[in-house]
């Protein structure tokens, strides 16, 4: 039996996923989480063989979520789903420590398919986003590719909307070096502000508009 967390802050879509899961006796979810901050407690309290988690939610975010989660575990098997097909988002939660990438479009069967693939320890990754993802690599240094990772999460969380010292509670950072990485992101990206970092994380699916 595969006891699945999901994580994600829409109810019709955790309803949706536990429908097709729960549809195959060896599928079960243990527990939902309504974002980030969520989904991390009761990671460590439900302790599930997968989590199925959203990017894009509101607060801590899906991302910087899975940065601490797997800083405390590093054995998390964990199953990212996403609005948006767009290969960075891709290509930014594999390197995280995700083991598989979905569009919340995917079939019913390719879900089950991912749980299953991501349960056993592989990697899982639709042929259409690898195919993307191979292309994107070759644009490295690029727009948001030229973001490391920490950099990364810190544009994540501006373009959502968190001030300096939000962001320095939340990861645990000195508003100091929040700043620092604020103006490097402006620079690398060629942004006058917080409004054109959001603009342009909505355009790749970083957040939802």
């Amino acid at each position: 039996m595969v006891c699945v967390q999901l994580v994600d802050d829409h109810a019709v879509v955790r309803a949706g996923i536990r429908a097709v899961l729960e549809s195959h006796p060896d599928m079960s979810v243990g527990v939902e989480s309504v974002s980030g901050e969520e989904g991390y407690s009761h990671y460590f309290t439900e302790h599930p063989d997968v989590m199925i988690l959203d990017v894009a939610m509101p607060g801590e975010g899906g991302l910087s979520m899975l940065h601490r989660l797997m800083h405390r575990d590093p054995d998390a098997k964990v199953l990212v789903l996403s609005m948006y097909d767009d290969a960075l988002m891709a290509v930014k939660a594999l390197e995280a420590g995700a083991l598989g990438f979905l569009t919340k479009g995917a079939r019913p069967s390719l879900i089950l398919e991912a749980v299953r693939k991501v349960a056993a320890g592989e990697v899982f990754i639709e042929n259409s986003m690898a195919q993307k993802m191979a292309l994107h690599r070759a644009s490295r240094g690029k727009g948001l590719n030229a973001l490391t990772r920490r950099e990364f999460e810190i544009f994540h969380l501006l373009a959502d909307g968190k001030s300096v010292q939000n962001i320095s509670n939340t990861l645990h950072l000195s508003p100091k070096t929040v700043g620092t990485h604020r103006t490097r992101i402006m620079g690398k990206l060629g942004c006058r502000n917080v409004a054109e970092l959001a603009r342009l994380a909505i355009r790749h699916g970083v957040i939802q508009a």
